[in-house]
């Protein structure tokens, strides 16, 4: 069975009632017994206002019915009063026979006013069988000390008491049903913006991001509204992101295809090499020695090429997934330029290689410079037959090639892994050079500058003041 919920404007509806209907009662009868109290001691007060003026009345000669009934006409409520000797005995009393009255020696009232000269109590007259305020003082009579007492019934009290509360009760329902009204007003205020916020979040999760809202009934619902608003900008955001992401991936994936393609490729001529001259060898034991020495020169060749394929597809991962870090040193650039060219001088020999230079002085991977500086060197003798000439000064290193040149639509392109402009020649580099040279000047925060015109040649550079500011 469904556990039943109530809304959020029924719980403040609710919640409301009950807490203002709480403190009602709670002041209600807080209200009840102070006004109670207030009420009995404003009338004991007055009795002892009084029992003064009956003492006045006695002194000019009044007899004490006599000024008892003066003063129920003043009071507007009958008084009861009583004269007791110090020993207890009760001389007068308007309201009752003292013949049959038992001695008031043990009255709280009478006790303290003959301890104190005045006493005070509420409490049950078994005489009149009800409940009274006593006020009792110590006065002359007859030239005796006697105890004057006056009291009132509570009943005539409470009477006025009662009145005052019912006006008291009045007030307090009307409160509680004008309360009961604005916590209806402001429940149905809060389910109207709960609803335009339900709606909302709807919107939001159909992905309608531009859905319009707006909140005005309390600064809470205006706080969400600016904020459910910003969420919707960064999940807005965060959509697109997801597609780039998305494209992203799929492009990967493409990349992977291609790679796996490249591979295949470019491992399949040495690959098929080997296996041709290893089945020579096999198949005949009379293959002369000179060849036979030939055959494994060349099995040597292209297993140093795979490695050499393996290294650089290694080294470019390694790159892309940042375990490759340059090792910052000073050095002087002039010098691995000279020895990257001695080293292919004798690669590539017969090919000349021009070279202007100076000395400069840089701050970098020693390691990756000499790898780049190869690289552009080796792509320029790869692709053209004329001479190649190097450029090395303050600002920038260049190699310039007479070769085939790069389409302009290819520029862009051929710094990218496994592109090769001529798609059907073989060579180690499985596309990998320039892509490993770009890798290398970003760590440097340095990039290539390429410019080529197709049937005259290519200039590469990257500039080498970038080095020079690198700190590590």
């Amino acid at each position: 069975m469904l556990k039943r919920y109530f809304k959020l404007p029924q719980i403040f509806f609710i919640n409301f009632l009950l807490l203002l209907s709480g403190t009602l009662l709670i002041a209600s009868f807080i209200v009840y017994y102070s006004v109670q109290e207030i009420e009995v001691k404003q009338f004991t007060n007055q009795l002892r206002s009084e029992i003064a003026y009956v003492r006045t009345r006695l002194d000019e000669g009044k007899s004490l019915e006599v000024a008892a009934n003066e003063m129920s006409e003043i009071m507007g409520r009958p008084l009861r009063v009583t004269l007791i000797a110090m020993d207890g005995t009760v001389l007068f009393d308007n309201e009752a026979d003292v013949s049959s009255m038992e001695n008031h020696a043990n009255r709280p009232e009478v006790m303290a006013a003959r301890r104190d000269g005045f006493g005070t109590a509420v409490r049950y007259s078994q005489t009149v069988k009800n409940d009274r305020i006593y006020v009792a003082k110590t006065i002359k009579w007859n030239s005796k000390p006697a105890i004057l007492r006056l009291s009132v019934s509570l009943e005539t009290i409470m009477q006025d008491f009662r009145m005052l509360w019912f006006r008291m009760a009045s007030v307090f329902l009307l409160a509680l049903v004008t309360g009961y009204f604005i916590s209806r007003a402001l429940q149905r205020r809060i389910d109207e913006e709960l609803g335009k916020l339900t709606d909302y979040l709807k919107a939001i999760a159909d992905k309608n991001y531009n859905a319009n809202f707006s909140a005005g009934f309390s600064k809470e619902f205006t706080t969400i509204a600016v904020l459910l608003k910003k969420l919707a900008k960064r999940l807005e955001k965060n959509e697109k992101k997801k597609r780039k992401y998305n494209a992203k991936i799929r492009l990967i994936s493409k990349q992977r295809s291609d790679m796996i393609s490249a591979i295949s490729h470019e491992f399949k001529n040495p690959v098929a090499a080997i296996m041709g001259y290893t089945e020579t060898l096999l198949d005949d034991d009379g293959v002369p020695v000179t060849i036979r020495k030939k055959f494994l020169q060349r099995i040597e060749q292209n297993a140093r090429r795979i490695t050499q394929m393996i290294d650089r597809l290694s080294f470019m991962t390694r790159m892309e997934s940042s375990e490759i870090q340059p090792e910052m040193s000073g050095f002087d650039m002039e010098k691995v330029v000279k020895d990257a060219i001695y080293t292919l001088s004798q690669k590539y020999q017969g090919r000349n290689i021009k070279i202007q230079s100076k000395p400069v002085n840089i701050y970098a991977d020693k390691t990756m410079m000499e790898m780049t500086v190869i690289n552009l060197i080796d792509n320029a003798l790869k692709y053209s037959e004329d001479d190649v000439e190097v450029v090395l000064n303050e600002k920038e290193f260049c190699v310039i090639d007479k070769g085939d040149g790069i389409p302009e639509k290819e520029i862009d392109e051929i710094t990218k892994k496994f592109y090769r402009i001529n798609k059907n020649s073989w060579d180690n580099s499985m596309g990998l050079g320039l892509a490993i040279v770009s890798y290398i000047l970003k760590l440097h925060n340095s990039h290539l500058h390429i410019s080529s015109e197709v049937g005259k040649g290519t200039k590469i550079c990257f500039h080498i003041p970038s080095f020079s500011q690198i700190k590590s």
